[in-house]
């Protein structure tokens, strides 16, 4: 028995270091997602990362999302829910919820899910949290075992620490590879990650997807107040985009009044939803200019998707840009998907 236990330590530990191999987020990201369910049965599994622009976690990796106790976002400010007190509290925290049951033999309380809230943590520094929940029969006792959430800690751990150096370095390497104005990535970069992450998809089976921007009549702005506004707008734009966006997705400045998404592990259906609501954003906000006008802007939207549309970087964002100018030309203020 202690020979097992010994073999057991020594392979989540070796498990936990392969995280360290990479400092790409995302290949930490789906190489954990992997790891844990062979640590820990579970119904689903959860990643969300502290954001930067907000008090809130936002989901990047998940396996059964429809099970999840929680959305795409966790207000750490205001949510009282089980994860958010885990990261406020910097430690583990494990609820038991009643679920109902749908089965023909059980009542509508005989099953209970039970929530795993892990901290994602570097000394003091918030990285993220990790969240997994089991149902089980009420009353059946304890859902996770001891044994089981110490080696699910203990593989977090690395998370964290691997994903600390993965930010850490993706921010050092970030501040060579942005626009000077909107400071979101450039079109170097943005074909460069978009290679790597569809290389990544590639391999893994996983969708990816683009989404192309333009601005409607952005023109005019410039033209009413003056160059200088434009550009004050163009950074306020891009402040709306990345609200409205996932921590893990890459959004770059194409150029003029254009940008483009980046979407890891996103399918087409998906990536429209999410052109939608940075289109709905965007109508609804009021610009400044950094001059005190009232400023409504509306923007036009393509998509492609990886292996759907295409399965290089160029032509991907060639098919996004030609669906985007569809819906420039016929409609404005609309979504499109790119032609099959």
């Amino acid at each position: 028995m202690q020979m097992q236990d010994e073999i057991l330590t020594t392979s989540i530990f070796e498990a936990a270091m392969r995280l360290h191999e990479s400092l790409n987020a995302s290949e930490i990201l789906a190489e954990a997602m992997r790891l844990f369910p062979d640590l820990l049965d579970a119904e689903s599994w959860a990643v969300y990362l502290k954001s930067e622009q907000a008090e809130r976690l936002e989901l990047v990796r998940a396996i059964n999302a429809g099970a999840l106790p929680s959305g795409p976002f966790v207000d750490l400010d205001a949510d009282t829910s089980p994860i958010a007190r885990a990261v406020t509290e910097r430690n583990v925290v494990i609820t038991q919820s009643s679920k109902p049951n749908t089965g023909e033999d059980a009542g509508p309380a005989e099953k209970t899910r039970v929530e795993f809230n892990v901290p994602l943590l570097v000394g003091r520094r918030l990285v993220g949290a990790l969240q997994a929940t089991r149902v089980t029969s009420t009353g059946a006792g304890q859902a996770f075992s001891r044994e089981e959430t110490h080696r699910v800690e203990i593989v977090c751990q690395s998370l964290a620490r691997s994903l600390a150096n993965a930010i850490d370095y993706h921010t050092a390497t970030r501040q060579t590879l942005i626009d000077d104005l909107t400071r979101l990535y450039n079109v170097r970069y943005l074909y460069q990650t978009l290679d790597n992450e569809i290389r990544r998809a590639r391999r893994y089976g996983s969708p990816v997807s683009v989404v192309f921007m333009d601005l409607d009549g952005f023109k005019l702005i410039n033209d009413a107040y003056g160059h200088r506004a434009g550009s004050v707008t163009l950074t306020e734009v891009a402040r709306v985009i990345m609200l409205s966006v996932r921590e893990a997705d890459f959004v770059a400045r194409y150029g003029g009044d254009e940008f483009v998404m980046m979407l890891p592990e996103t399918s087409a259906r998906s990536a429209l939803q999410v052109a939608e609501r940075v289109r709905a954003q965007i109508a609804a906000h009021r610009f400044n200019g950094g001059v005190g006008a009232d400023i409504y802007l509306t923007a036009s939207f393509g998509v492609a998707s990886f292996p759907e549309h295409a399965t290089e970087a160029e032509k991907l964002i060639e098919l996004a840009d030609a669906a985007m100018y569809k819906a420039k030309q016929y409609e404005k203020n609309t979504v499109r998907l790119a032609a099959t």
